[in-house]
């Protein structure tokens, strides 16, 4: 679900790298680009060293992956945390994480999954402040249940498990930010051993308690950061002056207003 990347700031040579969309994904997920900010394809350009046209098509891919949305009167917008949100993507996990319990592993992904649960059993429930064992773990969660939705042989529902695992990681991120309580997800050794076992029931009630789990933290945070949650969606502050800022998102909403 969560990737550890989402938790360093992007930088315009980050473009260089990755495409437009993974590079405005990036920035989104771990909140650079924050919940509610409204956005203009000039200053992206700038910020992230991309170009226009990618900009615009990258904004349109992320807008079908529920990320960013769109409008006459406001143009590009980061999607805003909300109640719906987090019942949109919970509810979404619950009915299509089922199908991972399913796959087929073959053997060389059966060592890969046997490797991340040696790794998991050495790691899960440790503490040291000194190393970034949480970033560990969640890369290696991103890395099983990628390995899982690929093995689905249906790329469709494979896309859409990606992004809603996007979308967890943003949420989680956002509220990790404005609260001292850190998501611990879960086990995800036993979700492997499950498979590995070839016990499918097990794999898919773990699946759903680990949902759960997720629901319930997300839940607890968002009561909590509800007032903060209300306030209008403001720009980042930048060096240019207003009325620059102003004079360039113009193009862009009429655009949005023609197209």
């Amino acid at each position: 679900m969560l990737d550890n990347d989402a938790y360093s700031s992007p930088t315009p040579g980050l473009a260089k790298g990755l495409s437009a969309e993974q590079t405005l994904r990036s920035a989104i997920v771990h909140c650079v680009l924050g919940p509610g900010e409204i956005l203009s394809e000039a200053k992206l350009c700038d910020e992230f060293a991309i170009g226009r046209g990618a900009v615009r098509t990258a904004l349109q891919r992320l807008q079908a992956s529920g990320l960013v949305s769109a409008s006459a009167r406001s143009g590009w917008q980061v999607s805003p945390v909300s109640a719906a949100e987090i019942r949109e993507v919970i509810a979404a996990r619950r009915h299509l994480e089922r199908l991972l319990a399913n796959v087929t592993l073959s053997e060389p992904d059966q060592t890969h999954v046997s490797r991340l649960c040696d790794m998991y059993t050495a790691l899960h429930g440790r503490s040291d402040p000194s190393l970034d064992l949480q970033g560990t773990l969640r890369r290696a969660e991103r890395d099983l249940l990628a390995l899982l939705a690929g093995r689905l042989n249906m790329p469709t529902v494979a896309g859409w498990l990606l992004d809603l695992w996007d979308r967890s990681a943003r949420l989680v991120t956002f509220f990790e930010g404005r609260s001292t309580i850190k998501f611990k997800g879960a086990d995800r050794a036993l979700l492997g051993a499950f498979l590995l076992a070839g016990d499918r029931d097990g794999a898919e009630t773990h699946l759903a308690q680990a949902t759960d789990q997720l629901e319930a933290y997300l839940a607890a945070r968002f009561l909590e950061s509800s007032a903060v949650l209300d306030e209008p969606a403001l720009r980042r502050k930048r060096a240019k002056k207003v009325t620059t800022e102003k004079t360039e998102i113009q193009p862009n909403q009429e655009r949005t207003r023609t197209n």
